[in-house]
This record gives C-alpha cells, structure tokens and sequence, in this order.
C-alpha cells in the first residue's frame, strides 16, 4: 500500500521501515504511527519476512513526538492536532514493532531523541552511525517520559544509568551510547548501510523457525509487562502535560532557548 509519512522497502527476507517526515526531523506524529502499525501488521503477515529494519531518511532518525503535537497536548496551541487521544494509544501505534516475532534492528542513522529513541530501543538489536547523538529529553520539556521509555531503558542498561539519562534528559553520543549498551555496534556514517546489510544476512540466513522461538525464549518472564509500563506512563504523561512546566519547557523549544522550570 502507499504512505505519506512512512516507507516499507522490500528486498528478499529484509523488510526495511524508513521513517518519511525527514523535514521535520522525522517527528513523530498520530498520522506516522498509523502507518507505522500498518506497516508492522503487513510485515507480520508477510512470512517470507525474516527480519525488519528500521530507520529514518535523510539525516536523522528520529527527533521524537512532533512539537506542533506536544504544543497542542500542553494547551500551548490549537494550530496542530495533539496525540489524537489517550497518550496510550499513540505509544502503542509505534511500539507495535516490539510485538513482531522476527528479528528487529534500528538502523540508527541520525539524532534519535526522546520518543525516537524508545522506538530504536523497541527494536531487538540497534547499529548507529558515529555522529549521532540520542538523548531521552523527556525531563527538558517538564513532561513524564513516554513510549516505553521506563521500561525499555532500564532493562537495557540497568536501573542506576537508566535513572541518569532519564533524570537529566542529557543527550550523549554514541561512543557513549555503546559503552552503557544502548548500542551493539557503531560505525562510521558511510559504513552504516554496510554493517546493516552485513548483519541482517547474517539474521535472514539463520533458520527462521529456531529465531522466532529464541526471541520468544529471550523476552519472556520478565517481571512486568510492557503493557503495564504503558498504563503508567499514559497516565503520568497526561498529567504532566497540565503543568506549567510542560508548557514552560516547549515554549522554550519553541522559542529556542533554555527553559526555566518552577516545579508546578
């Protein structure tokens, strides 16, 4: 089928979903997570489709929730739609990639920030070019993170340097990204579609029955569901959105300078 905001590429067992808003950064919007899960669920019926690989055009990968959107979700504006509903529904559009049975990469070509970065981080393994930064900046904007971001980070890197990046909203590189494990590999830009191709055989080539059954074996048992994480952080994240704060923080976005937070 046709998208506006997205593509889905095919080339042999390798899907590739390429976010499409590359004048915005790629900015997430309810219109791109439609075509997200859309996309996920033609993937999902596809059983030729032995992995999927997502990343972004142009030269980032994702700057995150679209700022018009969050602009409207604090009562800032009524120039662009917000989230479309509860803030659930918007994380679960995206995060459809994390229900796949097939292997996933993010192919992490740029900037992946915020809720961009959570949607690399739904992907089961994740490359990333030398010169991108990533950042979970959730905090800078006065709003509760979202899409996954308390429980996808923690688990990946441990709750003490999960508390660091979502507490200061810091943005790191991906030198950085790698040593905390965010990363499993990091190449220079140029080498990026190389390494994506070179590992991507490797997961297509491998028997897709036994894949499907170790990454069902892998993700299994944890303690609490991402479902659960979600509820939360729907919650919180709405509730956020009516502070000061949050207005307060992507006003300055907008503005372009540095937010001062009051705490109400």
């Amino acid at each position: 089928m046709a998208y506006e905001h997205i593509q889905l590429l095919r080339d042999g067992h390798v899907a590739t979903l390429k976010l499409n808003r590359p004048d915005t950064r790629n900015a997430m919007s309810p219109a791109m997570g439609e075509e997200v899960q859309q996309a996920v669920e033609a993937v999902r019926t596809d059983a030729d489709i032995r992995v999927l690989v997502v990343t972004g055009e142009g030269k980032s990968f994702s700057a995150g929730g679209d700022l018009g959107m969050l602009a409207a979700d604090a009562g800032l504006s009524d120039a662009a739609p917000g989230m479309g509903g509860p803030p659930r529904e918007f994380y679960k559009r995206f995060l459809s990639v994390a229900t796949l049975p097939i292997p996933t990469l993010a192919a992490i070509n740029g900037h992946a920030i915020g809720a961009g970065l959570c949607f690399a981080l739904a992907c089961d393994l994740r490359i990333a070019a030398s010169d991108a930064k990533m950042g979970m900046t959730f905090t800078r904007l006065g709003i509760h993170p979202g899409m996954g971001a308390t429980y996808l980070l923690p688990r990946l890197i441990g709750a003490a340097r999960a508390c660091d990046l979502l507490f200061t909203g810091r943005v790191i590189d991906a030198e950085e990204a790698e040593l905390l494990g965010l990363l499993n590999e990091v190449v220079p830009r140029e080498a990026l579609p190389g390494a994506v191709e070179a590992l991507t055989e490797q997961l297509a080539t491998a028997a897709p029955v036994a894949v499907r059954m170790v990454k069902r074996a892998l993700y299994r048992g944890l303690e609490h569901s991402l479902a659960d994480a979600l509820d939360l952080e729907s919650t919180q994240q709405k509730a956020t959105f009516q502070t000061e704060d949050a207005k307060e923080g992507i006003r300055a976005v907008l503005e372009k300078r540095t937010p001062v937070f009051r705490g109400r």
